[in-house]
């Protein structure tokens, strides 16, 4: 009897150490979803998984009170390879729709419809408590209404 008992004490053995090896790959969590990048993370924070709509607390035109944006929001989308925004009241500095990427690689720059010369810099992203804050030191270029060129910062909270 003790060599069968013996010999199952190295099966139960053997198979323990089989299954322990087994286990998660040895991370301790079990979960094969790969790590986001920092780009995707910031894309997250943004912009969710399905679109994040963001509404100005507070909007600042050098320093006073921005006029004419009355009930303002912005709502980002995007995934890797496509990057999509619609605003309300956004005008001049935004358009009703269009496309938004970040500046060169910069995650904390962002343009909006490929316009490099009205760089847009986030700072105090907060997912926690759902604000960001968008600087852009604005420049018509001609084509909007004069007057609109200058510092705009928006205070936004999500929705």
């Amino acid at each position: 009897m003790t060599p069968i008992k013996n010999l199952l004490t190295c099966l139960l053995f053997v198979s323990l150490a089989t299954l322990t090896a087994c286990g998660d790959g040895g991370d301790g969590g079990g979960d094969d979803t790969p790590e986001l990048t920092a780009e995707e993370q910031r894309l997250v924070a943004l912009a969710g998984t399905s679109g994040v709509t963001w509404v100005a607390t507070s909007i600042t035109f050098d320093g006073a009170p921005a006029d004419g944006f009355t009930n303002f929001s912005i709502t980002f989308r995007g995934n890797a390879t496509s990057k999509t925004y619609t605003t309300v009241s956004g005008s001049p500095v935004f358009a009703a729709s269009g496309t938004w990427d970040f500046n060169s690689g910069n995650l904390n720059e962002l343009i909006f419809d490929g316009n490099s010369g009205n760089v847009f810099t986030l700072s105090s992203l907060n997912t926690v408590q759902g604000t960001v804050t968008m600087t852009v030191n604005f420049s018509s270029n001609g084509g909007a209404a004069s007057g609109t060129d200058g510092l705009y910062v928006f205070n936004l909270e999500e929705q």
